[in-house]
């Protein structure tokens, strides 16, 4: 199942870490160790891993890899979260207190 695979994605804080580092670019094994300060055999089992669960694309280019976000790979894991009652209403109840919060500064900050 697709939320399990999310989950599995998301578990390991490293792997967070290359997500939330690969939005901004395709970027090499190397790259992302150094900029994340971690081994890059430890880099590569994690970049491994988000592959293996379609999170990632890679390409070769000549003896690099880059690694870059699959989007619709994480689209379509979100849209089935949306289709589950349970995540359905939690990922609403999470919207309606953000707008809850924006709607609380918006007036704090015309008075």
């Amino acid at each position: 199942m697709k939320v399990e695979n999310l989950a599995k994605a998301i578990s390991d804080k490293n792997r967070v870490r290359i997500i939330n580092y690969l939005i901004k670019s395709s970027q090499k094994v190397s790259a992302i160790s150094d900029k994340l300060e971690m081994e890059e055999n430890l880099t590569s089992h994690h970049l491994r891993v988000l592959q293996t669960l379609g999170y990632l694309k890679s390409q070769k280019r000549g003896r690099e890899v880059i690694y870059s976000i699959n989007r619709s790979k994480f689209i379509s894991n979100i849209k089935d979260l949306l289709r589950n009652k349970f995540f359905k209403e939690i990922i609403e109840e999470i919207t309606e207190l953000e707008n809850s919060k924006k709607s609380t500064k918006s007036r704090k900050s015309s008075s």
